[in-house]
């Protein structure tokens, strides 16, 4: 019995909802399928996800519920299912743009970019973003820059799209650096940055050295990644937050956020606090303004933070922007 359960356990693991069999069949669908199709599909494909994987649909409820700022948690129900539809449709936009049919996306640029200006500085810089609007159409919009792109990621957490995944991203110019492929990622990402290069980092997961430090975030302490700071202090290298929210079909406004330099000399971490909170400021932000494109399906805060701790709804909220689907 045992034999059998080992020959067919990569044939189960493609088939799951995760796996490379799907992944496959979305890029069928998503380069060579209708318009009708590409527009109407992820909602009703997200619709039956957010139906069956329940322990992504509670994570996701439970994060829109802080967010919020409502204990009602019907509403936050529903805000998880258009998050869900979010994601489809970015997801359908990212196949397609990668894909050897692509359609024209439009980017709305920013009215300043920090970016190019660290670039100038020939130091490199570290990109943090989240798993927030589309990244990948970012990845490779980062081009442009005329600078090598490198994005450090965990591996896949279902092994089978671990190589279709990276081949994707490398065939449009955009290299992948592993955070735990070896003791030597980081001495790579530090070799990038001296060479002028720029290296993204998640913000929302842990990747790469470094422990986590626990960050207000929408009024209660949430775990963030100090590595990408460490990394840009040995490196020498500024950050710069970039986030793509989505606007509408396969429309997409580029947000580049503050230059941030931490010292070489700056081992005090209240440094690294003070610089860390203003960038979670940010995030959080922009997450306030687009809650339903964090695509954090687990619970983010640790169980014992308060829920009445998270921010109310403040007297001059920014408006929320409305998204076409």
């Amino acid at each position: 019995m045992e034999p059998s359960r080992s020959v067919f356990a990569p044939l189960l693991q493609a088939l799951r909802f995760d796996g490379l069999w799907w992944r496959k069949f979305a890029y069928l669908g998503c380069v060579y399928g209708p318009e009708w199709w590409k527009r109407c599909s992820p909602p009703a494909i997200a619709a039956i996800i957010f139906a069956l994987i329940g322990r992504n649909r509670r994570g996701a409820i439970d994060n829109l519920q802080r967010i919020l700022g409502d204990p009602d948690r019907r509403r936050a129900a529903r805000e998880a299912l258009w998050m869900f539809a979010e994601f489809a449709h970015c997801m359908t936009e990212t196949m397609e743009y990668y894909g050897p049919r692509p359609h024209a996306i439009r980017l709305d640029p920013p009215d300043h970019d920090p970016l190019a200006e660290a670039l100038r500085e020939r130091r490199g810089a570290v990109v943090v973003t989240g798993h927030f609007g589309n990244w990948d159409i970012a990845a490779k919009t980062l081009r442009d820059y005329d600078r090598p792109i490198n994005i450090v990621m965990a591996r896949e957490v279902n092994a089978t799209t671990q190589t279709y995944v990276r081949t994707a991203r490398e065939q449009v110019g955009v290299q992948v650096l592993y955070s735990d492929t070896s003791v030597f990622s980081s001495i790579n990402m530090i070799r990038a940055l001296r060479a002028n290069e720029i290296v993204a980092i998640q913000l929302d997961r842990m990747l790469g050295p470094g422990g986590a430090r626990l960050i207000p975030f929408f009024g209660a302490p949430a775990p963030f990644p100090s590595g990408p700071f460490v990394l840009a202090r040995l490196a020498g290298a500024p950050v710069v937050p970039v986030f793509i929210p989505r606007l509408g079909t396969r429309h997409y406004e580029i947000r580049v956020g503050q230059r941030y330099r931490i010292g070489r000399d700056a081992r005090d971490h209240h440094v690294l606090d003070r610089v860390m909170t203003e960038v979670v400021a940010e995030f959080e932000a922009i997450v306030r303004e687009f809650p339903t494109q964090w695509f954090q399906f687990t619970p983010f805060w640790p169980a014992e933070a308060p829920m009445e701790a998270a921010v109310p709804a403040r007297e001059d909220p920014a408006p929320r922007r409305q998204v076409v689907r």
